[in-house]
């Protein structure tokens, strides 16, 4: 635990240190925590049914999508925010040429067995990613802090228990936040059909 400690604060420093500008802690920030989005990456992919996109490829367009912006993370919580919706929007650039190549067909459609069924209605299959990315975007919309927990558990990957602690908020409130999120989703995705 000690050590999960540590890199906790590393990583907290060296994203204080790069919301100031220094590139070179940019730089540091992603290798610290390369192996872990690495790894959230592929829980996220391993469910994607015919993904064209490697895990490892996923992170590199992630790093480069955010190397090429102005990164300002303000704290821990921030930066995986932050890498969160990098990963979803690469993730839609990818269905979306995908399908335009096909015309219209090759939606990337995403389990959410590791999501506890987030979008899906039990028997209905799994969503596919530009319907739970609508869905995702109408549920901002209606309140942020809950599509903030479902990027941050099924983008990034995190547990609740680091959703509480990055978002300081009690486990009970982000595993009832998660409850709602996931009857919300499926009642916008519903609709959109």
């Amino acid at each position: 635990m000690a050590d999960g400690r540590n890199t906790q604060t590393h990583t907290a420093e060296l994203a204080q240190r790069c919301s100031q500008g220094d590139a070179a802690a940019r730089d540091a920030l992603f290798s610290a925590v390369y192996e872990d989005l690495h790894r959230r990456a592929h829980r996220l992919l391993s469910e994607s049914g015919g993904a064209t996109l490697s895990t490892t490829g996923l992170v590199h367009e992630t790093y480069l999508k955010l190397a090429g912006s102005r990164l300002a993370p303000q704290d821990r919580a921030h930066f995986y925010a932050i890498a969160a919706q990098a990963m979803r929007q690469v993730l839609l650039n990818v269905v979306r040429d995908r399908a335009a190549a096909k015309r219209g067909g090759g939606a990337l459609c995403v389990t959410m067995d590791h999501a506890e069924g987030l979008a899906a209605p039990e028997g209905e299959g799994a969503p596919d990613l530009i319907a739970l990315d609508g869905a995702l975007s109408a549920l901002a919309q209606q309140d942020a802090r809950l599509a903030q927990v479902v990027e941050l558990h099924f983008f990034a990957g995190l547990g609740f228990a680091e959703i509480a602690e990055l978002l300081s908020l009690s486990l009970r409130t982000v595993a009832r936040d998660w409850r709602a999120a996931r009857a919300l989703l499926r009642l916008h995705m519903a609709q959109s059909r």
